[in-house]
């Protein structure tokens, strides 16, 4: 029973969140509109700059994972702050992941696959390079993905024949 009742306040909470959003967007929505494109934007800059950033054999299985060079990070001596950054990379990456994941929605414009796998490639957690493989293994993704690569004079990525 208490379960139930756990299931059914969280329903609620979600539902007043939707009603919240819809009452936002509906009295903003040239806020709503700028921020969209905005998001967009900043969406694709920032995977056009991590595909171009990474190695051709990132996506390698035999490739160790070592994870991205930040002198930002290596450089704090004082463990709290390499603590707090690591968070920050990681929100970041959250958030990639659902604007990806908004992206993805039908009717929606951007690249929302790619814009997930950079929010997979930033952030840390276990499993991270196993779906990032799968991601980049999608024809479509991954055409796309040399496609950015080949206009920067980048080698295209290397993926295990499978």
């Amino acid at each position: 029973m208490w379960l139930l009742n756990t299931l059914n306040s969280c329903w609620n909470v979600i539902l007043d969140w939707i009603l919240f959003l819809k009452d936002l967007i509906a009295n903003n929505w040239l806020f709503f509109l700028i921020f969209s494109g905005v998001s967009f934007v900043l969406s694709i800059v920032g995977c056009v700059v991590l595909i171009t950033m990474l190695p051709p054999d990132y996506f390698l299985e035999s490739k160790q994972i070592h994870p991205i060079r930040n002198p930002i990070i290596r450089n704090f001596r004082i463990p709290i702050l390499r603590f707090l950054t690591a968070i920050l990379k990681n929100l970041i990456g959250l958030l990639l992941v659902i604007v990806g994941a908004l992206l993805s929605l039908p009717g929606v414009p951007g690249q929302g696959l790619l814009t997930i796998l950079a929010g997979l490639i930033i952030s840390d957690f276990p499993g991270k390079k196993r779906l990032a493989r799968r991601i980049i293994s999608i024809r479509v993704v991954y055409i796309g993905a040399n496609k950015i690569r080949s206009r920067f004079n980048r080698p295209p990525f290397v993926l295990d024949e499978k």
